[in-house]
């Protein structure tokens, strides 16, 4: 072996040492950070959603479960401000049905809801290549902890150890105008969607955990022009009608929140930004609170806390 190839060796055995070491710590110290056994169980991989479970136990009304969609379309904080009952939005970018059956039994050992609200779009990520990647994106933070919960850290410095709370309640404040200017329409159709296995299962599974709770549940569809269709709305339909579960299609109602593409969308069609947010958590939470018979908690001590939190929230969308 000549001189050139064994010092070659030796520096790659030196990065392959220094690599293996360093997974070997990240491991290890992982494991100091890790959370409570309600958090460890939802395996959130977002800051605001973990935030859910610094909420003051049982004192969430709603829960909203579903992917990026969700959190760009519903304010908790705007429903609160209009209608008195507190809700939280346990949603994450391209989130997949059993990451929300995860985030129910989480958030379900420390809170209890009224009322789940699935939204229904994610039930149609059936992509092999978007379940591979979140399975990949699942097994690293298994492995290392440290990336899920690294706002873990800040509790090691803070004297009281109090954890912070969310004044958007998982909502994604986003102010850019877009708009979307096709002609897209919602064209009726005999056709049923045939969800997958895997996500219908999940499905159930979410239906049950909510029965076995006495929790109420309800299906959603956000206004969505690029990949919603008339044949999904079928496919959710006829599940919905099975087990008496109502089910809005805001998609087919725009003209009752003067929901308009030009003005409310921040990605051409994609996703809401807080002009369409506004219109469709008004309109969400009037149907919640008639339909459900939703407390207000305005003025009750118990829920002083989220007044503070609407403040901070008025003044986040006033900085912005």
């Amino acid at each position: 072996m000549t001189e050139r190839k064994s010092t070659i060796l030796k520096r790659l055995a030196k990065v392959l040492c220094f690599i293996f070491l360093t997974a070997a710590l990240l491991h290890g110290v992982s494991y100091l950070l890790l959370p409570s056994e309600a958090v460890k169980i939802s395996e959130a991989r977002s800051d605001e959603v973990n935030k859910i479970f610094n909420e003051d136990k049982n004192t969430v009304d709603v829960l909203f479960l579903g992917h990026s969609g969700v959190y760009s379309a519903i304010s908790p904080m705007e429903i609160y401000k209009e209608y008195g009952f507190t809700s939280y939005v346990c949603a994450q970018a391209v989130q997949l049905p059993w990451e929300s059956v995860k985030l129910l039994k989480g958030v379900t050992k420390v809170q209890t809801p009224k009322l789940v609200v699935l939204e229904v779009d994610h039930l149609f990520y059936d992509k092999k290549s978007t379940e591979s990647w979140n399975g990949i994106r699942g097994g690293f933070y298994k492995a290392f902890p440290i990336f899920r919960y690294h706002a873990s850290w800040k509790d090691w410095f803070s004297a009281d150890k109090k954890h912070s709370r969310s004044a958007m309640k998982g909502f994604y404040l986003n102010r850019d105008v877009k708009p979307y200017t096709g002609n897209k329409k919602l064209v009726k159709t005999d056709k049923v969607y045939k969800i997958k296995k895997r996500q219908m299962k999940s499905l159930e599974k979410i239906y049950d955990i909510c029965m076995q709770n006495d929790i109420q549940l309800m299906f959603v569809e956000v206004p969505s022009v690029i990949l919603w269709d008339y044949s999904k709305y079928n496919a959710v339909k006829q599940f919905a009608e099975k087990r008496d579960i109502p089910f809005i299609d805001m998609n087919q109602c725009y003209e009752e929140f003067d929901f308009n593409w030009k003005t409310d969308t921040r990605d051409k069609g994609d996703h809401l930004n807080y002009s369409g947010a506004r219109k469709v958590s008004s309109y969400l939470g009037k149907y919640i609170k008639n339909r459900f018979a939703l407390e207000n908690r305005k003025g009750d001590e118990k829920y002083k806390s989220w007044e503070t939190d609407l403040s901070r929230y008025e003044n986040l969308i006033n900085e912005r």
